[in-house]
């Protein structure tokens, strides 16, 4: 079954959401579940009428009015640069008489947008109120009654100014609504005895039952399989309310659109009418509640039921966040998680075991869900990169096996918090998947090109969804960017080599069936591992050499650290490098009486790898996994260490 098919679904399960505005958190507008035959468009004025049709006021609208649901046909609904009125609400070319009287630019529609509204009032399925518009545009007197009511700006001639060149203050209302455009394109819309059409459900009603009457083209429909009113043309407006990209077009009959295999269009495909309006709109509502845009590429995830599901475009951190959000309900039937600090692994992975939990109370071999994937190449032609359909047990198993899987210590992400009345930025440190945007930046750089970024979430996305194994191209650029971090910003060297160690880790686990954790494998003879825990000791020992207690920092990036890209290339040469370098810092460490414990375990571990392995092959992505692990172990013994010195102090000082 197609995504037409799940769209037109969704909308039918969604009826009484219709014309209803949704809440949403991003830069564009909230998205409405549209009626039939109906579009959205951004109104720069209002008429008030009675009901027979004489003017009363009219005023412009303030920027949170603009956006009005307005009733259009296939061809209105598509037009560019054609002059094709729309039913009832449009710009001054199409619905004022006096248009040319008042110094129009472009040829008069007025004879076209009153034949279409007439035959709208003269159909069985008229609206009185709607009649009343009618009769008020008969009069031919609009632009003359709205500069009367002092909405347009016309000069001594009576003509309407082109642009204001006035001082900015005194700019009036409807220049800032058409952001100094013409007056003649402002879009005008209409009340009628108080009330306001673009909102009156039974004019909706009128105009789509009147429109599906009009429409005798009949054919099958491709997603229902039931003969009906085909549709010719397809809405745009599917990302956002800017958006003119189709994602169905058959307007080119001179190239090779469908000629070579079909005939005509509709060989090709054959749409219901009702079919594609309802499943577009459903398409745009979704995108607009909790679709992810990246640029032009956006990412939906949608079930059956609307049941909630996990966010593939988030890292563990986000998955947790946003599934205490979706999951309310069944955090009210049972305790909900401690409120507290998730510096802790245990801490951390308890909350994610919880979410876990209750997405999987929500999702169960029943929910169908989908998932698509929408991008444009060109500004008028929108495509569906991927599309899955999968059942919400088996989603949510490949998801929370993607978390598991390419789990490693992160710590880029920082909140925001409030400390002494100002804001603080404070690290978080989370155990999980990175995100799919982050690993393209750490594969690729953090100024990666938009369209590579993009193709990497979508090679990304089948690993999600699907458990498909991780892109071997990918995980090792990571790599190789990860043993160059000499060259970075500390923050993005760290942020790269965690999540180039969690893609190594998962590559492995879902590749070769080998598990690797962040604590160190003393069972792990394999020569590149090794190499990395040699390369760890090394670095740690310069560093206890270099560390200053008042600053609590190293002055400078040690010599490993430099030294990483060559080590990976050549790790015997390099180590014997190092050796030489590190005598110096050993020297040091001894006369201070501190602990040579980096250099003993180094030995150790080139006396752990055969003769005929020590040499300058180039070293595996597990050698980071190596230095990682040991690294962190280190860490774990230094803070130890500090928690017993300052206990130490403490008894010292009560005595």
């Amino acid at each position: 079954m197609g995504w037409l098919q799940r769209c037109y679904e969704a909308y039918e399960r969604n009826l009484p959401a219709v014309g209803k505005p949704t809440v949403r958190r991003g830069k564009y507008e909230p998205p409405m579940l549209l009626p039939v035959a109906h579009t959205t468009q951004k109104v720069h004025a209002e008429i008030s009428l009675s009901g027979k049709g004489d003017f009363c006021s009219a005023r412009v609208l303030r920027p949170d009015e603009m956006t009005t649901v307005i009733p259009c046909t296939e061809e209105s609904s598509a037009r560019t640069s054609g002059a094709v009125p729309h039913p009832l609400v449009d710009k001054l070319q199409y619905i004022a008489g006096d248009y040319e009287a008042r110094g129009g630019p472009r040829k008069s529609e007025w004879n076209a947008y009153l034949a279409q509204l007439h035959a709208w009032c003269d159909s069985p399925q008229a609206h009185p109120a709607v009649r009343a518009v009618l009769w008020y545009i008969e009069k031919g007197c609009l632009i003359e009654d709205l500069v009367r009511s002092g909405v347009l700006i016309a000069d001594e001639s009576g003509r309407l100014l082109d642009k204001w060149t006035g001082e900015k203050e005194e700019m009036p209302p409807i220049f800032r609504n058409l952001n100094s455009a013409d007056q003649f394109e402002t879009f005008v819309r209409f009340r009628v005895d108080g009330d306001l059409l673009s909102e009156d459900r039974t004019v909706w009603d009128s105009f789509t039952q009147y429109y599906l009457a009009q429409l005798t083209s009949v054919d099958w429909c491709y997603a229902q399989g039931e003969k009906m009113p085909v549709s010719l043309l397809s809405p745009y407006k599917i990302r956002n309310a800017g958006d003119r990209a189709k994602l169905i077009s058959s307007n080119d009959s001179q190239n090779f659109t469908y000629r070579g295999r079909f005939c005509n269009a509709q060989q090709a495909l054959s749409i219901g009418y009702e079919t594609t309006q309802k499943a577009h709109s459903a398409l745009r509502w979704m995108i607009g509640r909790q679709g992810a845009q990246n640029g032009d590429q956006t990412l939906l995830v949608w079930g059956t039921q609307d049941e909630p599901v996990p966010p593939l475009e988030a890292d563990t951190l986000d998955l947790v966040a946003r599934g205490q959000d979706d999951l309310e309900d069944f955090y009210e039937q049972e305790p909900a998680p401690e409120q507290a600090q998730i510096q802790t692994r245990q801490a951390f992975a308890q909350r994610f075991n919880k979410v876990a939990q209750g997405y999987g109370a929500k999702l169960d071999a029943h929910s169908k869900i989908s998932v698509m994937v929408l991008d444009s190449a060109t500004p008028g032609r929108l495509s569906v990169r991927y599309y899955r359909e999968l059942s919400g047990s088996r989603l949510l198993a490949n998801v929370l096996d993607w978390h598991r899987s390419f789990a490693w210590e992160l710590r880029y992400r920082k909140t925001e918090t409030q400390k002494n009345g100002k804001s603080v930025f404070q690290s978080i440190v989370f155990w999980g998947a990175p995100a799919p945007a982050d690993i393209a930046r750490a594969a690729y750089g953090e100024g990666v090109d938009a369209k590579l970024k993009q193709q990497t979430i979508e090679r990304l996305l089948p690993c999600i969804t699907e458990g498909k194994p991780l892109p071997l191209e990918l995980m090792r650029s990571a790599v190789r960017r990860a043993s160059h971090g000499a060259a970075m910003e500390p923050w993005e060297a760290r942020k790269t080599r965690s999540i180039a160690c969690a893609l190594v880790r998962g590559y492995y686990h879902r590749t070769r069936q080998e598990d690797y954790t962040m604590a160190v494998n003393e069972n792990c003879n394999d020569r590149s591992y090794l190499f990395g825990r040699i390369l760890a000791c090394a670095d740690q020992l310069e560093s206890w050499a270099l560390y200053d207690k008042e600053t609590k920092s190293v002055s400078r990036p040690t010599n490993a650290l430099r030294l990483e890209a060559a080590f990976a290339l050549h790790p015997a040469k390099t180590t014997a490098l190092l050796r030489s370098k590190l005598l110096p810092y050993l020297e040091r460490l001894i006369k201070a009486g501190k602990s040579d414990y980096a250099n003993r375990l180094m030995l150790g571990l080139m006396d752990r790898i055969p003769p005929e392995q020590f040499n300058d092959q180039p070293l595996s992505e597990l050698y980071l996994l190596g230095y990682a692990s040991q690294r962190a172990a280190f860490f774990e013994k230094n803070q130890a260490a500090e928690e017993t010195a300052e206990n130490t102090d403490a008894e010292e000082t009560v005595e």
